[in-house]
């Protein structure tokens, strides 16, 4: 991720710089940038999992006994399987879909993309389940010990 997120700034700067001090479009970085961007959204989504750093709106949750609250966390945990896995569903049929399409300016195919997407969020899913199972055997999450 911290790779990604240099490789990114320095694509950036490329750009920046080449447009701005010496007048010249550089056309790779463009689509570089937004590649490794969307490689630091899917992964970062699993990495902020696994540190219980997602983002959350406790406030209705916080206010319920915590029995209550457990069943909650249940129930988000499982739509959160449900909807990542057909994210990964979908990402999978994309990249069997766009296998032999190329990128306009660098030579990486889209399929690399959606894969990079399933592994992600196919991490993100483990995590989850992870959580609820020790959501489920009353043992603290990464977020609960936050």
């Amino acid at each position: 991720m911290t790779l990604a997120f240099i490789g990114m700034l320095v694509v950036m700067f490329v750009q920046v710089a080449a447009r701005y001090v010496f007048a010249v479009g550089v056309p790779w970085t463009d689509e570089t940038s937004r590649f490794l961007f969307i490689g630091e959204i899917f992964l970062g989504a699993a990495i902020a999992q696994r540190a219980g750093a997602q983002i959350r709106i406790t406030i209705l949750l916080d206010m319920l006994p915590r029995s209550a609250r457990r069943v909650f966390d249940v129930i988000g945990d499982l739509l959160t399987v449900a909807i990542a896995g057909a994210l990964v569903w979908g990402a999978v049929g994309m990249m069997q879909r766009t296998g032999s399409v190329s990128a306009s300016t660098i030579p990486v195919s889209f399929s690399t993309l959606y894969l990079i997407q399933a592994i992600g969020i196919a991490m993100l899913v483990l995590l989850v389940l992870r959580d609820l199972v020790l959501t489920l055997f009353g043992r603290s999450t990464p977020e609960s010990a936050a």
